[in-house]
Order: C-alpha cells, then structure tokens, then sequence
C-alpha cells in the first residue's frame, strides 16, 4: 500500500469497470477512502467486495450522473460516510450512435447528458465541500477524440469530449481562488476486457501498428497519470490536458 494519497476521500464515477476501475484500486492502494459509483449498482458492489478484500477502504454508491438528484445524494452520501471530499475524478462515459447525419436527437443528448453534464453535474456539487476545505483536485477523463475526432466513434462522442476539455480549463480558472485544481486527462485507445470483445486481434493488431510505443494503452496507465494528478506531485498543475496515447495523436507510425 501506498500513501500518495493517504487519508484523502475519492469519488470516482464509473468505477465498476474499465479505467474507472482501475483509477479507483490505484487511489485506494495509495491510501484513500474510495467511493464507487456507477450506474450500474450490484456491479459497483462487487467492485467494493474486491476492494475491501485486498485492505482498501471503500464504498458503493449508485449514480447516474446525468442526473443531478443523484450526483447530490453521491456527494452528500460521501460526506456522510467519510467526513470530507477531496478528489473527484469524472470517468463515467457512454457512447451511442453512429455517423453524424444517422445519430438521433435522443442518442444526441444521452451523450452530452452523461459525457459532458455529467462532470457538471458531479463537480458542481463537489467543489462547494472541496471549497469549504480549502483543498480539492478534480480530473476529467476527456479523450484524445477530443483533441481531433473519434475514428471509431460518433460525432457526439467527440463533441462532448472537446466539451470536458473546454469546461476543464474554465472550472480550473474560476476555482483556483479556492484551491481546487481541475485538469483533463485524454486516453488514447486502451485494452480493456469490453475492447477485447469488440473487437479482432487483427483489428488490435492494426490499431497497435499506428502507436509510435507499439502497444494500446492499459488502464493502469491512466491510472498513474491520475493518481499523479491529484496527488501533491503537480500541486502546481492546474488548467492542463494530459495525452496518454503511447504518441498516437502524433501521427501514424512508418516504418523506415
């Protein structure tokens, strides 16, 4: 166990699979007090019998972010059970639809609801409890599709995550004066267990190929770069977008 984060209260949304995940095991490993939430309930569970298994000191929370009924109660339920709130890391994503002009005005607002006002949603009832401490540290997980475009996804999923970028750096302007730091984070393309089945180890293969590093993303990889960003090691970083992408967005690799 570590103590980068020791004593600290984490929430951290989406965290039943994927990079959430894993995010909240490296904040609990380093010490903090970690709330899970998800929409998905008994899965949220599960992940905090793990937890609690391996010594890391967690709690479930059901939550959809889109809603602000049930990012209140998160925070409020946060507070209640651990007495503060430090970081909140806004992982929780979706993505529906397809080409622009084939995306429905449903699926259109489904993703902005959940992608971009959820880290509204969620930060705006945080930082008043992280104001009251003077002390707070928020990253958005963003997407290396909201530097450019998703490839592979719709034209909502990019525009909300050029969104988080945006709403990334305005939160970090108007909450310095409070000591809370807010900054984006922007995954590359990852191996996790989902992207496993979507797709073929010929198709992962290709993907790998363009990589400068030569190997997709794991989630322990943005795991790190989070837990760097909300530990004391960037107390001076705020207002920033960190890539990790292996150097993808720098161009397709060639050979030579």
């Amino acid at each position: 166990m570590g103590s980068r984060v020791a004593g600290l209260t984490a929430i951290v949304t989406g965290a039943a699979q994927g990079i959430g995940r894993r995010i909240a095991e490296e904040l609990g490993t380093e010490g903090a007090n970690v709330v899970v939430a998800d929409i998905d309930e008994s899965s949220a569970a599960d992940t905090v019998e793990e937890f609690e298994s391996a010594g890391i000191t967690a709690t479930a929370v059901q939550c959809d972010v889109s809603s602000m009924d049930d990012t209140e109660r998160l925070v409020e339920r946060t507070v209640e059970e651990y007495g503060s709130l430090d970081i909140l890391v806004n992982n929780a994503g979706i993505s529906r639809g397809e080409r622009f002009q084939d995306i429905t005005p449903e699926e259109w607002q489904q993703v902005i609801d959940v992608n971009l006002s959820g880290v509204y949603n969620c930060s705006v009832q945080a930082a008043p409890v992280m104001a009251d401490g003077g002390d707070g540290r928020i990253v958005n997980i963003s997407s290396i599709a909201g530097q450019n475009i998703s490839y592979e996804g719709p034209a909502n999923y990019t525009a909300s995550k050029w969104g988080v970028i945006g709403l990334t750096k305005h939160m970090a302007w108007d909450l310095a004066e409070y000591g809370i730091r807010v900054n984006a984070l922007c995954p590359g393309g990852t191996l996790t267990p989902l992207i496993e089945d979507l797709t073929t180890p010929e198709e992962r293969s290709e993907t790998r190929e363009k990589i400068p590093l030569g190997r997709w993303a794991a989630p322990e990889d943005h795991a790190n770069a989070t837990l760097f960003l909300v530990s004391d090691q960037s107390s001076y970083i705020t207002g920033t977008t960190l890539t990790v992408d292996g150097g993808l967005t720098l161009g397709v690799r060639h050979e030579v």
